[in-house]
């Protein structure tokens, strides 16, 4: 999961007059030349059948069973540096 929930909780601040807290969504989409790439994004869609659910200090991270097999060993992290601040999937020992 996510070494910095405070950051997803932040965002969901940010935008509370859009409504409820959302979840923060990982997939792994295939990218053409470079292989894999991580998409990432707020959500508010849940498939309960197909997704796995992170929850920590009020974060909320979902991952679809395919994506997750990709990224087993991984750490969620918000990385800031000179030229902007992003989530990053780290650690991945599959990559």
């Amino acid at each position: 999961m996510t070494s910095n929930p405070q950051r997803i909780n932040a965002i969901n601040a940010k935008n509370a007059a859009s409504g409820p807290p959302q979840a923060f969504r990982i997939s792994v989409d295939s990218g053409g030349c470079h292989g894999y790439q991580y998409v990432m994004g707020l959500t508010r869609d849940v498939d309960y059948l197909e997704d796995v659910v992170f929850k920590k200090d009020g974060a909320t991270v979902v991952i679809d069973k395919i994506s997750l097999d990709l990224c087993a060993g991984s750490t969620l992290e918000f990385v800031e540096e000179l030229i902007g601040s992003s989530f990053q999937v780290t650690g991945n020992p599959k990559a």
